[in-house]
């Protein structure tokens, strides 16, 4: 009696866990987790990254090339080529014109149901590569490395839900005034110090106002397409290391030099020397 009782017990009781794991999944978004943005751990303030970034390396900051030597620079290009190859598919994905962007793709905070075969609103906007292509900036140009341009990838965090929002016109940062755009992200790169502003040189930014925030928000669904700009450094100073400091503007981003939150570090370094020859050990 005493077997059979524990053996209904227990089994009630791992029905009713079953149960309220059920209940507790059923209300569940696989898109969207049910708590994010301020007071979560996803916080709301994006961070910034940047390619390319070798994975052979992961801890170094430093992307340095000999232009005479082709192999110093192939793993860059090499990096950047596989990280943009994801941008070829276009499946699941719309060209986005006018006001159209991805904040069409949410109802209430969750992305719309449906199928992306069936329904061409609850497709990601699609993220073109040709502006990069005709500044000089591209695979056909092998991205600057061999003329010594590099053209480096700036990326903000991905952040469920998070999207720009514009300054008011008096309050723009007079350091990117000139190029602001409303519902873009602005980024600015320049020298960590007074020494490396001045070695840093002339900077060109593609497209000039920044990321579009068109292809905000981010969300979970098919072939998102991460939204990035670049910046290409036309006149470094060979054989000298600058480091360099890139930051995001938007309303609400805020920059953090302790937490780096709104921006990133890395340094640059180009060499132009004759590179060493392999020792003949034959003789």
């Amino acid at each position: 009696q005493i077997l059979a009782f524990y053996l209904v017990f227990y089994s009630l009781l791992i029905a009713f866990w079953i149960g309220c794991l059920a209940i507790f999944l059923s209300t569940l978004d696989d898109k969207v987790p049910r708590y994010y943005g301020k007071g979560t751990i996803i916080g709301v303030n994006p961070g910034v990254g940047y390619q390319p970034w070798l994975l052979d390396d992961p801890d170094s900051t430093l992307i340095r090339f000999n232009l005479r030597d082709k192999s110093s620079y192939q793993k860059y290009i090499d990096a950047l080529d596989k990280y943009l190859s994801k941008y070829s598919n276009l499946t699941a994905t719309r060209k986005c014109v006018g006001n159209q962007s991805n904040a069409q793709l949410f109802v209430n905070g969750s992305v719309k149901s449906g199928h992306p075969q069936n329904d061409n609103l609850i497709k990601s906007c699609r993220f073109e590569l040709t502006t990069f292509n005709a500044a000089g900036c591209g695979k056909n140009a092998n991205y600057g490395f061999p003329e010594g341009k590099p053209c480096i990838i700036l990326t903000l965090n991905r952040l469920i839900g998070w999207m720009p929002i514009d300054y008011a016109p008096d309050s723009v940062p007079e350091i990117i005034k000139e190029r602001y755009k409303p519902n873009f992200v602005t980024l600015k790169c320049d020298g960590t110090s007074d020494i490396d502003k001045e070695h840093l040189g002339k900077v060109t930014y593609i497209p000039e106002a920044g990321i579009d925030g068109k292809y905000y928000p981010y969300a979970v669904m098919p072939n998102y397409q991460q939204p990035f700009a670049m910046i290409k450094f036309e006149n470094l100073p060979r054989n000298k290391i600058v480091l360099v400091e890139c930051r995001a503007y938007a309303q609400n981003v805020q920059i953090d030099i302790t937490s780096k939150l709104g921006m990133v570090n890395f340094e640059l370094m180009i060499e132009d020397i004759e590179p060493e020859k392999p020792i003949d050990k034959s003789r």
